[in-house]
């Protein structure tokens, strides 16, 4: 058996389907794919200065952990503003309208390690902030990868 080892230099970055503005502000790596993992997700986010993780959403049935690895983001949720630094942690169980996201407010990049369940089959996600909150529906495949819906 080979031993599935990576590093995040080395790992490409996830192709950005968000604004263009994502672009320069946001680099994301999915780690657990990387190395063969299919049943929860990992990944290495860096927001730089102004940069957003997401919408702020929340899942049907994924849940979702943040860690802080280094410098200091602002989370918005459904609670307010709350400034979280290196070594904070963070949870979003399914099913819990609590919709959130993290935007970089400082003048240096934030590192955070994101991971959360992919849900095979039919995941529904909700935005409060827009217009049209949702549910929208994504789809899972079996590996874990996105076949449907919107990115």
């Amino acid at each position: 058996m080979k031993t599935l080892l990576a590093v995040i230099s080395e790992t490409s970055p996830t192709p950005g389907w968000g604004p263009a503005s994502d672009v320069e502000t946001k680099v994301e790596r999915q780690l657990a794919k990387a190395v063969g993992i299919r049943q929860f997700g990992v990944n290495h986010l860096l927001l730089k200065p102004g940069g957003e993780s997401a919408r702020r959403h929340w899942h049907e049935h994924e849940d979702e952990f943040v860690f802080v690895l280094s410098g200091v983001v602002t989370l918005h949720d459904g609670n307010g503003a709350h400034e979280i630094g290196q070594g904070a942690y963070v949870g979003f169980p399914a099913s819990t309208p609590n919709g959130h996201h993290f935007i970089n407010r400082s003048d240096a990049d934030v590192e955070l390690l994101v991971m959360g369940t992919r849900w095979v089959g039919e995941e529904r996600i909700r935005y409060p902030d827009q217009a049209d909150p949702g549910p929208f529906s994504v789809f899972r495949n079996s590996r874990g990868d996105r076949v449907g819906g919107p990115r």
